[in-house]
């Protein structure tokens, strides 16, 4: 009866320990097969078109072929990207662009949350206003990596 009890036990925190590792192991990887050699972003103002938006810029080298990138998330919002990949390198640009009906002086853009976050838009992350999380895919496998300390730029003034 004892090793019954001791073997329900066993398979029990056996099955519960494999299910969080497999769980675990989908969404993000120790190791990731790429290496981020520069991240940065800044915000636009067009006066023309009344518009204004990010962009974010994310530039690494890869080890494997089947490395795939897909979505960004930044500054409470979803981004779809399409990197381009070149030798041993990628670049991924990602941006967000609004229209405003007033206009915006000076650095407003930098401290308006309103022209980067939208109410009702829900992303599954906490970040700072300087992280990003990158989904990678691997043989159809989302894979999440978070990337922390992205340089703002200057904002940028169109005419």
């Amino acid at each position: 009866m004892i090793n019954l009890k001791n073997s329900t036990l066993f398979l029990f925190g056996a099955l519960i320990f494999f299910g969080f590792a497999i769980h675990q192991n989908v969404y993000s990887q120790k190791k990731v097969p790429f290496t981020i050699v520069e991240k940065s972003y800044f915000y636009y103002v067009s006066g023309k078109k009344a518009t204004n938006g990010f962009k974010i810029q994310i530039v690494g080298t890869f080890e494997t072929t089947n490395l795939e990138f897909t979505t960004i998330y930044f500054q409470n919002r979803e981004l779809k990207v399409v990197p381009n990949f070149h030798l041993d390198k990628f670049t991924i640009v990602g941006g967000y662009t609004t229209l405003s009906s007033k206009d915006i002086y000076g650095d407003e853009i930098a401290i308006s949350s309103e022209v980067v976050k939208k109410d009702g838009d829900d992303i599954p992350f906490e970040l700072e206003d300087d992280q990003a999380v990158l989904v990678y895919q691997i043989n159809g496998k989302d894979f999440y990596y978070k990337i922390s300390d992205i340089e703002k730029l200057e904002t940028v003034y169109y005419p």
